[in-house]
């Protein structure tokens, strides 16, 4: 059962493939592929075929298609895809937090628009435009001894720390580390 599967899966993927080829003969050349080439004048014989013919060639591709998985090169991917989730994740985070742009841009090199984009798709309003919001003396002193305190930790960790530690919002803390950290 298995083996028919998969068989049927291959099919599948063949006959695909086969398709995409042919819906890509107009621009399609041998300087297209990687290895094995496709010779020219297989590509020219191909784009003269009709539909019915066409679609004879693509439901017969299991005979002339191979098709492969490289399984490192897919976990390596995804393993990218992950990194990429985590990384947009933790920028959420921040901008739920109420991390202002210029933070977002120096941890993370986020553009405006995108930063606009994703608190809007956070449906986070209002706070971050203006004038930037300022700690009292007590809590601004208290902001950097805790920045000073957790200097084993990244950049990005110590900021999350400090805001879990003290309750203030990003943009708060920003405000009074950002003429310390920035010289």
């Amino acid at each position: 059962m298995v083996l028919l599967l998969m068989g049927n899966f291959e099919d599948k993927m063949c006959r695909s493939a086969a398709k995409t080829l042919m819906s890509s003969l107009e621009s399609l050349q041998s300087i297209h592929f990687k290895i094995n080439t496709l010779p020219d004048n297989l590509i020219t014989l191909m784009s003269k075929l009709n539909l019915t013919e066409q679609k004879f060639l693509v439901q017969r591709a299991e005979h002339y298609l191979v098709v492969s998985i490289n399984p490192s090169a897919l976990e390596r991917q995804i393993k990218e895809l992950e990194e990429k989730r985590e990384e947009r994740e933790l920028e959420d985070i921040y901008l739920l937090q109420g991390a202002p742009l210029i933070l977002m841009r120096r941890l993370f090199g986020m553009h405006a628009s995108e930063f606009s984009r994703r608190r809007n798709i956070l449906n986070i309003r209002g706070a971050g435009s203006g004038r930037p919001p300022l700690c009292d003396e007590e809590t601004d002193h208290l902001v950097w001894k805790l920045w000073l305190h957790h200097k084993q930790l990244d950049e990005r960790e110590r900021f999350l720390k400090i805001a879990d530690e003290t309750n203030l919002d990003l943009h708060l803390i920003w405000s009074a580390l950002r003429e310390y950290i920035d010289n």
